[in-house]
């Protein structure tokens, strides 16, 4: 990542957030509302007319993540490149839940940003275009789709070629009986490559278990659409751009 070669601190790093728009500090004292205020340690202010003190990351979006800006640009650009969860702390010394927490948060931005949506729901269909479109439906035609043949991994029916969609990929938590007598397996050779390519990643990381349950599968589908068609670079800024 380019940008990240010229970031060497955190304080480069805060000042890139705050550029992007994704960190916002405040510059008034948030009791009083005096701009009088001073440093008085690391990430800490004091007001000058109050004499009260508070964190400057009070109401932005390192409140309740305690980490670094310049790891937190970091884990975010290891996530945008399809790296698991327990890779990225063990490589950056994080704790698992420090970078879970940030995923979730990405995909609770993503979810509202991409598809205009606050909670997925237990049964929900993502249409590809070969446009570099991805489209999230909740209502789903399972008398139809019933009738032809899917490729199942996992939770996920996968239908090419259906309607305008080059990929109609289905989850439901629970198995769909009338998708199952047309289930077959996943077969990776009549697609086109970026297609072929977005498929293998996602469904490697299902079968092996390493996603389990909605909201990783849509992240995970969203992450490998990003990186197979524009590259993990277009997908840093797009998980910036959703945590404005």
């Amino acid at each position: 990542m380019e940008i990240l070669k010229k970031i060497k601190d955190d304080k480069q790093a805060e000042q890139f957030l705050i550029e992007i728009g994704v960190l916002k500090l405040k510059d008034e004292c948030p009791y009083c509302g005096s701009n009088e205020v001073y440093s008085i340690r690391r990430n800490h202010f004091k007001c000058k007319v109050c004499r009260r003190e508070w964190s400057k990351y009070n109401d932005s979006i390192f409140k309740d993540i305690r980490i670094k800006p310049l790891i937190f640009l970091k884990i975010i650009e290891e996530l945008s490149k399809g790296r698991l969860i327990k890779r990225i702390a063990e490589d950056l010394e994080v704790s698992y839940n420090t970078v879970l927490k940030i995923k979730k948060l990405i995909l609770k931005r993503l979810l509202k940003k991409v598809f205009n949506i606050d909670d997925l729901k237990p049964l929900f269909s993502i249409g590809i275009k070969g446009d570099l479109s991805l489209e999230y439906n909740e209502e789903v035609n399972i008398e139809e789709l019933s009738k032809i043949k899917n490729e199942k991994v996992a939770r996920l029916y996968i239908f090419k070629n259906y309607y305008n969609y080059d990929l109609y990929i289905v989850f439901s938590e629970k198995p769909i009986k009338l998708f199952e007598k047309f289930s077959i397996k996943l077969d990776l050779n009549d697609i086109r490559k970026e297609l072929k390519v977005l498929l293998k990643n996602f469904s490697e990381k299902i079968s092996k278990g390493k996603i389990t349950n909605a909201n990783s599968v849509l992240f995970t589908i969203v992450q490998n659409h990003y990186i197979a068609h524009n590259g993990s670079d277009k997908l840093f800024y797009l998980f910036l751009e959703a945590l404005k």
